[in-house]
């Protein structure tokens, strides 16, 4: 470990000796560890970029945040070592630490100014929200305490997170019949902006079925078109589409029909809590 002892005058509280001119006052000598400041800046510059992305709703890349946590870090050691007991240089130093940070975070370019500016007063402002907590930790600041803050903003995120997803799927779940062959099945679908899913042939729109939720509508003999596709993730293939007699969607009370829709049959699961059976795309319900 690296110690690094400045020594700190304090006089606030001298005092004067009877029968002297001159003033008492101590030196305060402590000692301080730079790999240990170094890792405290980290973890909590991180909490703060990891705020920040949540707050500010910005694309959230943990290895980004990492890159900037540690320059955080870095520089706040550099600025200790070089400039100790300089008060006047900590609030312009922090600035532009912050908007480096943010900006190298969330990749915000120097171009888009009030993005920058708004995300890095968005970090400040987390600061200055845990600014009466951070004083408490230091006095006790271990591991233990920093995983624990991490986790612990984690389970946040992912109950945030948990909860708007839940709210697009509410707002946007709509119940549908299928029509094929004289049988009908009725399901839930959601309505997804991002499928772009259509079939090679006429330039349609395609939706999505689980096929566990529909395997009883049809039957073997089922003319199938392969209607190619690729995910986010680069996963690429075909699935077999089959063109309905019709499809009706009851959205806010009102029913829509749409004739000869074109539906890709899937084996996997669309929603695992089972919310819906069947993902539509936007252009085949808003036309």
């Amino acid at each position: 470990m690296t110690k690094y002892a400045p020594p700190v005058f304090y006089n606030g509280s001298c005092l004067k000796k009877r029968g002297s001119e001159g003033y008492r006052g101590c030196f305060v000598y402590y000692e301080l560890y730079m790999d240990a400041f170094f890792l405290e800046n980290f973890c909590l510059d991180f909490l703060l970029l990891f705020l920040t992305g949540i707050a500010a709703k910005l694309p959230i890349r943990f290895g980004r945040m990492a890159v900037g946590a540690a320059f955080g870090g870095l520089c706040s050691c550099l600025l200790l070592f070089l400039f100790p007991g300089e008060g006047g240089l900590l609030f312009p130093a922090a600035l532009a630490m912050a908007l480096l940070m943010v900006k190298g975070s969330y990749q915000i370019p120097f171009g888009q100014r009030k993005r920058l500016l708004r995300s890095t007063a968005v970090f400040f402002g987390m600061a200055f929200l845990l600014g009466g907590v951070l004083p408490v930790l230091r006095l006790g600041f271990t591991l233990p305490v920093i995983l624990s803050s991490i986790a612990g903003t984690a389970l946040i995120y992912a109950a945030l997170r948990l909860k708007e997803k839940w709210k697009y799927e509410t707002e946007n779940l709509t119940e549908v019949t299928l029509f094929w062959n004289g049988r009908q099945k009725k399901l839930f679908a959601l309505r997804d902006t991002g499928n772009r899913l259509v079939d090679p042939y006429f330039g349609k729109p395609v939706a999505v079925v689980e096929y566990q939720a529909v395997k009883e509508l049809f039957n073997q003999k089922t003319k199938v078109l392969w209607i190619p596709y690729q995910t986010v993730g680069k996963q690429s293939g075909c699935l077999p589409g089959i063109c309905l007699d019709c499809l009706f969607i009851n959205r806010d009370g009102e029913e829509k029909k749409i004739d000869r829709p074109i539906v890709a049959v899937s084996k996997e699961t669309l929603n695992g809590a089972g919310r819906y059976q069947m993902i539509l795309p936007s252009t085949l319900i808003d036309d």
